[in-house]
């Protein structure tokens, strides 16, 4: 089985960041397709020849494109399968030194809830600020509101 995809198509709006891609193996023809992020769902479709299923895999891109999906850029590995993540045995703690700038990060699980705590120390109250800022209006971006 191939484990490249030909055709890797992505859509990002304000509602939605979604892949769709296809690749054909003989005269079958596999779409896998979801929300970035995620493994997706994979449908399959069985044609009489190769030059069948190519013809549909380009007729199914085509019609994505128009919706507003664009090329991914280099064609993406299909994913691996992923190993079941192990049960959290208490509270992480993780640092990143770079320059000017210290974070620390904490995350715990508490029933269905992933807290993260996250400090950021610059080496100016004028520095901290303008990264305030930075984040504040990326944030809004991606949906987040005050409360």
């Amino acid at each position: 089985m191939s484990e490249v995809w030909t055709v890797h198509l992505v859509f990002e709006d304000d509602r939605s960041n979604k892949f769709w891609r296809g690749r054909i193996e003989g005269s079958t023809m596999y779409i896998n397709y979801g929300r970035v992020g995620t493994s997706g769902q994979t449908s399959v479709k069985d044609f009489d020849s190769s030059a069948e299923a190519a013809e549909e895999l380009a007729k199914q891109a085509t019609g994505k494109r128009r919706k507003g999906y664009a090329d991914a850029g280099e064609p993406a590995a299909a994913p691996a399968a992923a190993p079941a993540p192990a049960a959290p045995s208490g509270p992480v703690a993780m640092s990143l030194r770079s320059g000017g700038r210290h974070i620390d990060v904490r995350l715990s699980v508490d029933g269905k809830q992933l807290r993260t705590e996250v400090v950021e120390t610059f080496d100016s109250p004028d520095e901290a600020a303008a990264a305030f800022g930075r984040i504040e209006q990326a944030m809004a971006a991606e949906g987040y509101r005050r409360e």
